[in-house]
């Protein structure tokens, strides 16, 4: 953006000095003078309002690159969200599985203690005091 700019500061500036030089070296009469300087005028409005066409295109084309490029950051963004999230999901139940599984297993293993404690017996051990 900074060199059509650039370049439609040059042209302007190019055809100011271009038409000043005409004017002084032109061996022509004072009608003949305003009649040149109307038609570089013309000349200098129609190529600035030229370069201001192709400036306005050249944004919007970058405009839309731009735009493409976010949502397509924003879309990549998504689906590795996505994928993080399932895989955190799959870990909270494969975590909560694990969870249930063992508190099954503890909850059988104190049945089965308690069962033997309250019918005395010791599994067939001998049962001696701590020294």
């Amino acid at each position: 953006m900074a060199q059509t700019r650039e370049f439609v500061l040059g042209m302007v500036i190019g055809a100011a000095v271009g038409a000043a030089v005409a004017i002084l070296y032109a061996p022509q009469s004072g009608p003949e003078t305003r009649q040149f300087l109307a038609e570089k005028a013309t000349d200098v409005k129609d190529a600035t309002v030229t370069a201001a066409s192709t400036a306005g295109t050249k944004v919007k084309d970058v405009a839309g690159n731009v735009a493409t490029s976010a949502q397509q950051l924003v879309d990549k963004s998504k689906t590795a969200v996505g994928s993080k999230v399932t895989a955190v999901k799959a870990a909270v139940e494969a975590g909560q599985q694990a969870f249930q599984e063992k508190n099954q297993q503890l909850t059988e293993e104190v049945q089965a203690d308690l069962s033997q404690s309250a019918t005395g017996g010791n599994g067939g051990q001998a049962v001696t005091a701590p020294a």
